[in-house]
């Protein structure tokens, strides 16, 4: 299988080092996921080194997306059903939005217009964890 996290295109990097890269994600204004550089299909696989430097990682662009966004939850997912390549979705929710209070991953409910978005500033402030 030709992984496509192994061999992106097109993604927004907004941090990148040996272990693991943050990217935004279109899909959602807001939207992070952490990708280990490395092909691992489990969190489990990671030694506790690797495991508490991307917990903590999680833990800091979480609280950037808080200050930054404002939004009423914040969901952390780790599914990898898709692409078993492990990779952390930080996805900024909204009462209002197309999918409460279900997943992001299931049908959307109805129509939502998300706050406005400063790209630049945001990704700059999700940077300022690293």
């Amino acid at each position: 299988m030709l992984c496509p996290l192994c061999n992106p295109i097109n993604e927004d990097i907004i941090y990148k080092n040996d272990f693991f890269r943050v990217i935004l994600v279109d899909e959602i204004p807001g939207y992070i996921r952490v990708i280990t550089n490395k092909h691992l299909k489990e969190f489990s696989e990671l030694n506790d080194e690797e495991a508490v430097k991307l917990t903590l990682a999680i833990k800091k662009i979480e609280k950037k997306m808080i200050k930054f966004l404002n939004p009423d939850k914040i969901n952390i997912a780790n599914l990898g059903n898709m692409v078993p390549h492990l990779h952390i979705h930080i996805i900024p929710r909204y009462k209002n939005d197309p999918w409460w209070p279900g997943a992001t991953f299931c049908e959307k409910q109805k129509e939502f217009n998300y706050p406005p978005l400063n790209k630049k500033k945001y990704k700059e402030a999700i940077k300022s964890c690293f």
